[in-house]
């Protein structure tokens, strides 16, 4: 492949195909959205036996999980830490307390509050089909996102998934 000449980027219309490279790309992202997923809906299974098991209250299982945490993102962040530096302090406060408290610390708790009390096939959908619904919604007051109609549509069946594990939690009513 000849590297010296620049690429021509062309728009992709309707009826035309991304190029090869652009959608490996995306397909990237989704898989690693899929591997996260599978993560999560695993982790947080073991994380709920582990509280029950011992008896812990949230705020300690998520201090436990937390720690742990940090042990292996240290190991696969070190190489990268000088970034750190140029990084301003903006981006680490908003990483510190979007991340930090919001996500990881009350996000948690109130995770493993649900987990501890509840059964987890309602927790888990509520708290994972919410959080994108939430997500669309800050993209587009706050990052002015356009959203597509199937876009919404898939809002609208998210908070209807989420609404009927909810009210079928106990089967057929």
């Amino acid at each position: 492949m000849d590297h010296s000449q620049p690429r021509v980027h062309r728009p992709v219309t309707a009826g035309s195909r991304p190029e090869p490279k652009e959608s490996v790309l995306k397909m990237r992202a989704e898989l690693w959205a899929v591997l996260a997923a599978a993560c999560w809906a695993v982790g947080s299974t073991m994380e709920k036996r582990g509280v029950a098991i011992g008896n812990l209250s949230p705020a300690v299982g998520g201090a436990v999980r937390t720690a742990f945490s940090l042990l292996v993102l240290l190991v696969l962040s070190f190489p990268f830490l000088g970034q750190l530096k140029s990084a301003g302090a903006k981006s680490l406060t908003l990483i510190a307390v979007g991340g930090g408290l919001l996500s990881g610390a009350l996000g948690i708790v109130f995770l493993y509050t649900g987990l501890k009390s509840g059964h987890i096939s309602t927790v888990m959908t509520i708290a994972f089909c919410l959080a994108p619904v939430i997500g669309a919604v800050i993209g587009y007051f706050v990052f002015r996102e356009r959203l597509s109609p199937l876009q919404i549509a898939g809002v609208v069946l998210c908070i209807t998934g989420a609404v009927m594990t909810v009210y079928f939690r106990n089967g057929w009513r």
